[in-house]
């Protein structure tokens, strides 16, 4: 037996073993995803019939720009549009909430050497907490439009290999890739044909495909604040990966109902929304730019969100040609019918059909082929509720916006127009189809939208023109990135909201690292120096009450320093001839200040400036000068025969005499009133009790003590230019000066806007300058080509609002002077105070320029908006009047009143959240992107 065993061939026992069959892959079940989408390659899609290229398009400016900039755009988007002929194109607009935590994260990154917080005050962490979460309650959002082009039909072999691609992987590779890599250089083509300028369209990341199924397959549900990003080097969804998209979310309608129902499942919890789908039905001829608004963004003046899918078939000539020579034979035969057999002459609207086929028929036949190409689709548009009744109501707004000249239809099949919206869905129904041209399309203009600000700066408000977004402004990033100039114009009247705009970009930008030293007459931010947080890095100098001398004019210019010439090529000669302007400049501005003091008569005659010129050039322009020892020299140029010279000493003598003048005049026997060993990170210079001349008033009409404060307003101003070359020149610093319209009217006033403007890219300064118009800063050589950024608040003169105009960049001449005039609004019968947000046009210093709504209505500043409150209020003064007994009276478990200016870690406001809406941010989300232990520790962005 063992022998028999021995002879059996060493093969029989694997032999019996794979007579035993394997389970194998046989019995696995075979997924169908519930959409036509078969898989997705980086940003191509697939179906069973189709390939398609996907694109993100990139925003559009459309506000405050002239009807030719607009008709080139459009003329652009039509060109690129004409060369898509033969091809299908799905339009999806969509909208993605403001990321806020990427902004924050931005910005507190970008808060490079912020002072350290103050025990009992805001900190930094509870201060970037509180902006998250006034922003989140606000609810907005911003477009996102992608366009899906066809790359190619797909046979039945493309439809074979996908179904054999489990077992071609194995055994032949490169047949299940071979479809996509023939189609290479047909996607290149396309790449390159929607890169150019109008469409501006990049292929789609595997992030933007993500989000677009997700919007498209959840039509109608919250948008999550933030979207799980597809992991690092994926780019291709296979079939079964689809069921990502799908699983979770149900769309059913009832019978003849209104809306379709859409069911998901978000954060594991059940979400239901009603979805309404509009078609876009009969269209009168639009006049766009000239009159109308392109029709595609009239959604936008929604206060709720709007999702738009247009599919799109760009025709062929031929194609064309074929369908004319059709429509003009039953327009001839009808046209027939009326003359030759009744003997009657055609209906007008028949003969303009003839009329209009004629045109069509000479466009394509003439011109150029890409302008005049033709084009059939269908626009839907889709908005959601909380129910049916929300979404019905919804709709009927989306009516009324559109209406009369546009007519929007409302159609039965709820379901199948709500799928048209997932990417390689097939049209519900061709009702509805629209035929124009691709300019008609273009006209449209679907990526227009707000766009101004950056993303990593501070918070200064919204957009208020047909889309609201949020506006965030580094004023450092044009000199730190963009190596361009810091120099910022605030222009409006009297109450469109100057000082308290200043004050808002003071604050914020001074809780994030910068120095600012600003000049503010009136006196009115000098509250900023009273708030808790800032009290210990700030101080409050009235220059009125000052020490004597602290004006004087030859130290109020800043002596170089010679490291700020250090990449020079040759240092010591480069910081030798700064020394010499800089004496020039003293020279030159004790020669302007000493002139003002005199009487106009007196400053007017020429003997007048010769003797003080001489007397100047002989003083000097060191540093350690002062006016005095001009008015000495004076005195020995009239001993030696000079009579005028003793005129011209004897008035500044008694100039000299007045209480205001001894800020020129130093005493000689105290130290430097500017010098101060503490790093303070805010200073505010006022001259509270000065009384200013008339804007627009001539120089001869000025009283000695508008004189005098029109001289110590420019030294004040050269004053707080000192602090830039102080210090280090890479340090953030702001100078703000108001009251800029007199500079203009002093020579060196002129000298000190040029200096500031040509010095602030090189000394990182973001300098203001707030004036009530824009021509007195305009009338400043080189202003103009200098200015980075603009604000214009509400401005009634026609003339001053052609000037701001001009200083926006903005074309003037095409209505938008009038605009200026309606910024601000305030009802006319209204007796209650003004305290509405101001409106400004902002014009960010590159390329953006937008309306917008000046924004410190967050709990966690409300002390900051009562301290930049310049309202007069009788009731503040009654209220400090109560007698004391009267005031002390209150209820047993009354807390005692928070003394003024004090504040209580524990009243601090902590957010807005009945101010949220659901429309696109998940409430039942909300809440925990807001935990405690989801807040950084050392910077307080909320993930």
């Amino acid at each position: 037996m063992a022998r028999r065993d021995a002879a059996r061939p060493a093969s029989d026992e694997p032999r019996r073993r794979r007579r035993r069959a394997l389970a194998g892959e046989s019995g696995l079940p075979k997924y169908t995803p519930d959409i036509a989408l078969r898989s997705i390659d980086g940003h191509l899609t697939r179906t069973s019939t189709q390939v398609m290229a996907w694109y993100r398009l990139a925003a559009q400016a459309w506000s405050f720009r002239s009807d030719s900039q607009r008709e080139v755009l459009i003329r652009q988007i039509a060109a690129q549009l004409g060369e898509l002929q033969g091809r299908w194109l799905h339009l999806r607009v969509t909208t993605r909430p403001y990321p806020v935590h990427m902004w924050a994260e931005s910005f507190d990154n970008n808060a490079l050497g912020r002072m350290p917080d103050v025990a009992g005050a805001l900190g930094w962490d509870g201060f970037l907490e509180g902006e998250q979460r006034h922003l989140m309650g606000l609810s907005m959002s911003d477009k996102e439009v992608f366009l899906g082009v066809e790359v190619s039909g797909r046979g039945m072999l493309d439809r074979w290999v996908d179904a054999a691609a489990p077992v071609l992987e194995r055994i032949a590779p490169a047949a299940v890739r071979a479809e996509l890599a023939a189609l290479d250089s047909e996607v290149a083509h396309i790449d390159e044909l929607v890169a150019g300028s109008g469409l501006d369209a990049v292929p789609a990341r595997p992030d933007d495909v993500a989000w677009l199924m997700q919007r498209s397959c959840a039509l109608g549900l919250p948008a999550p604040r933030t979207l799980s990003v597809v992991p690092g080097g994926v780019s291709r969804w296979e079939t079964e990966d689809l069921a990502g998209f799908t699983d979770g979310v149900d769309m059913h309608q009832e019978p003849y109902a209104p809306t379709v129902k859409v069911v998901g499942r978000i954060r594991s919890q059940t979400v239901q929304r009603n979805v309404a789908v509009l078609s876009v039905g009969l269209m009168e001829g639009l006049r766009i730019p000239e009159v109308d608004d392109p029709w595609m963004q009239h959604s936008d003046r929604l206060p709720f969100p709007v999702e738009w899918s247009a599919r799109i078939y760009v025709r062929r000539p031929e194609e064309v040609a074929g369908e004319l020579q059709r429509q003009m034979g039953k327009v001839r035969s009808q046209i027939r019918h009326y003359t030759h057999d009744h003997d009657l002459d055609p209906p007008m609207s028949l003969a303009r059909q003839a009329d209009r086929v004629l045109e069509v028929e000479d466009e394509l036949t003439s011109g150029l082929t890409q302008l005049n190409t033709r084009l059939y689709g269908w626009w839907r548009v889709a908005v959601s509720g909380k129910d049916e009744a929300e979404a019905v109501s919804r709709a009927q707004q989306v009516l009324d916006v559109y209406r009369p000249k546009v007519q929007m239809e409302h159609p039965e099949a709820q379901y199948k127009y709500a799928r048209e919206f997932i990417p390689g869905e097939p049209l519900a129904s061709t009702a509805y189809r629209r035929r124009g041209s691709v300019t008609w399309a273009a006209a449209a203009v679907p990526a227009a939208t707000a766009s101004v600000g950056d993303r990593r700066g501070i918070m200064i408000g919204e957009t208020c023109t047909a889309t609201r977004r949020p506006v965030a402004w580094d004023p450092w990033l044009a000199q730190e990135v963009r190596r361009s100039s810091g120099l910022t114009a605030v222009v409006g009247g009297l109450g469109s909201g100057k000082s308290f705009l200043t004050g808002l970009i003071v604050y914020k930008t001074l809780r994030s690292g910068a120095r600012w030293t600003v000049l503010d007459p009136s006196g009115p931010l000098a509250e900023l120096t009273r708030l808790p947080e800032l009290a210990p890095f700030s101080r409050h100098i009235n220059l009125l009450r000052a020490d004597p001398g602290i004006l004087n004019p030859y130290r109020v210019v800043a002596e170089p320093r010679p490291d700020h010439f250090a990449d020079e090529e040759d240092p010591e000669r480069a910081w030798r001839r700064e020394r010499s302007l800089a004496a020039a400049t003293r020279r030159r501005l004790v020669l302007d200040v000493l002139t003002g003091l005199l009487p106009y008569d007196i400053s007017r005659l020429p003997h007048t400036r010769i003797v003080l010129l001489r007397a100047v050039r002989e003083v000097g322009g060191a540093n350690d000068r002062h006016p005095g020892l001009v008015i000495d020299a004076l005195r020995r140029h009239a001993r030696e025969g000079e009579e005028h010279a003793g005129v011209v000493a004897d008035f500044l003598e008694e100039r000299r005499e007045l209480p205001q003048a001894a800020l020129l005049f130093p005493d000689t026997t105290r130290d430097d009133p500017w010098q101060d060993e503490r790093d303070y990170r805010l200073t505010v210079l006022t001259m509270q009790g000065m009384t200013l001349p008339r804007p627009g008033s001539p120089r001869e009409e000025w009283t000695d003590g508008e004189s005098l404060a029109v001289e110590l307003l420019n030294l004040a101003s050269w004053l707080t230019q000192r602090t830039i070359y102080e210090a280090d020149r890479n340090l953030r610093k702001g100078v703000a000066l108001d009251e800029t319209h007199f500079l203009s009217q002093v020579p060196t006033g002129k000298v000190l806007i040029d200096r500031l403007a040509r010095d602030s890219r090189k000394f990182n300064v973001r300098a203001l300058f707030a004036s009530q118009l824009a021509g007195d800063l305009l009338r400043v050589s080189g202003f103009a080509s200098l200015v980075n950024a603009v604000f214009v608040g509400r401005t009634d003169d026609g003339e001053a609002q052609d000037e701001a105009l001009r200083l926006l960049k903005v074309p003037t001449g095409v209505g938008y002077e009038q605009m200026l005039g309606t910024l601000s609004p305030r009802p006319r019968h209204d007796d209650r105070p003004d305290d509405t947000p101001r409106q400004f046009v902002f014009a960010d210093g590159h390329g953006g320029v937008e309306k917008i709504r000046i924004d410190l209505e967050a709990p966690h500043l409300e002390h900051v908006r009562a301290a930049l409150d310049t309202n007069p209020d009788a009731s503040r003064v009654s209220a400090r009047g109560v007698p004391v007994a009267q005031a002390a009276v209150r209820a047993p478990d009354e807390p005692p009143p928070v003394l003024s200016g004090e504040i209580v870690a524990e009243d601090l406001p902590r957010g807005g959240y009945d101010e949220l809406s659901d429309d696109d941010v998940l409430d039942e989300g909300f809440a925990d992107d807001l935990d405690a232990d989801r807040v950084r520790p050392t910077g307080g962005v909320v993930r």
